[in-house]
């Protein structure tokens, strides 16, 4: 064969397969960006449905402590602290509120991390502490009396430095209310 009749061969007469190393890496750096976005989405959304169902659970916890000083003819108490409640009870032989330290139902909680709380008492802020003194004169911020009657409040769950909060309304004869709301600050 002549030289002339001989097919050349480059690279550009070559038939492509197969993807290059530019084009693998923008598909890995999309790919990259879309998992980053749905990370951070779950995130917020995790984040939002933890001050939901603590906002649900104490809203059922004083409606039920409701129910028992009825029931019971005791009263009860419950107090906030920045990162924690507690429901106590009132001892009339002693004259003392005490804790409910032993009781499965009515124990101390703490929140998940990453919520706080905010009280409100008669439309004012309430200054909360972040732990329990050792103080003799422990009282709750909230009563929960024999007759039915509740100190009405309002209460908080949010992110630390966010203002997207749920909020537990009790109002004086026990009902509760959930609302989804944005501090005004």
């Amino acid at each position: 064969m002549s030289p002339k009749l001989m097919p050349r061969r480059t690279t550009f007469n070559r038939p492509t397969s197969g993807f290059t190393l530019l084009e693998l890496l923008v598909v890995l750096l999309i790919v990259g960006i879309l998992v980053s976005l749905l990370t951070l989405s779950v995130g917020l959304v995790g984040a939002d449905s933890a001050q939901r169902r603590e906002a649900e659970r104490i809203e059922a916890l004083v409606q039920l402590a409701g129910e028992e000083t009825m029931l019971h003819g005791i009263e009860m108490g419950l107090r906030v602290y920045r990162r924690a409640y507690e429901f106590s009870t009132y001892r009339d032989a002693t004259e003392e509120w005490t804790p409910l330290a032993g009781d499965e139902l009515f124990r101390r909680r703490d929140i998940p991390q990453g919520l706080e709380l905010d009280l409100e008492l008669e439309d004012r802020k309430v200054i909360l502490e972040f732990e329990a003194d050792d103080n003799k004169n422990y009282r709750p911020q909230v009563f929960i009396m024999s007759s039915g009657n509740v100190t009405p409040f309002k209460l908080r769950f949010r992110e630390a430095f966010s203002s997207d909060s749920y909020q537990v309304l009790i109002g004086a004869d026990g009902s509760g209310e959930i609302i989804r709301d944005e501090l005004q600050n």
